[in-house]
């Protein structure tokens, strides 16, 4: 799993819109790299969940798998909507185009989706429900970002290696 840097996931957060309080308070809370570290430790969500419920009681499993179920429906939602748009696809991509799905690629990514849960999570149980949908997204999009990067360092490297 792809980790993201908590400093850069509140800094963004900030800019749109989280207060430094929420902030604050929700570091106070939850230690967002120890939870990275459990998520990262288990093989399925069911069992992260498990494990962060058991550290922190105020993370109801029932509520991470609804948020979990949400955020992977919605992810489903616009990989079955119409595009004339081309797209250039990555092979992770091009993967679930070819023969695979949304649930073939969350069987492989589900951590860092549910990172993502964890924070919208949190945000709830703090009394900031809007605030911890915006940190969860923001944080699912700081994941996917560092898989791009990395993807992208992959793609530099085999292009030099197969130079003539």
């Amino acid at each position: 799993m792809e980790k993201i840097n908590t400093n850069e996931l509140f800094e963004t957060a900030a800019k749109q819109g989280a207060s430094a309080d929420f902030i604050e308070t929700f570091e106070k809370n939850f230690d967002l790299a120890e939870i990275q570290n459990i998520i990262a430790s288990c093989d399925t969500q069911d069992e992260a969940f498990q494990k962060l419920h058991e550290k922190y009681p105020v993370l109801k499993i029932e509520d991470l798998k609804k948020q979990f179920d949400e955020y992977a429906a919605n992810m489903n939602k616009s990989e079955n909507s119409e595009s004339e748009e081309v797209v250039d696809l990555e092979d992770d991509a091009l993967e679930a185009v070819a023969g695979g799905s949304i649930g073939s690629w969350l069987k492989k990514n589900w951590a860092g989706l549910a990172v993502g849960v964890v924070c919208t999570v949190a945000g709830a149980a703090l009394g900031s429900p809007m605030i911890g949908a915006m940190v969860g997204q923001t944080a699912m999009g700081l994941v996917n970002s560092e898989v791009a990067k990395k993807d992208v360092k992959k793609d530099a490297e085999t292009d030099q290696s197969h130079s003539f």
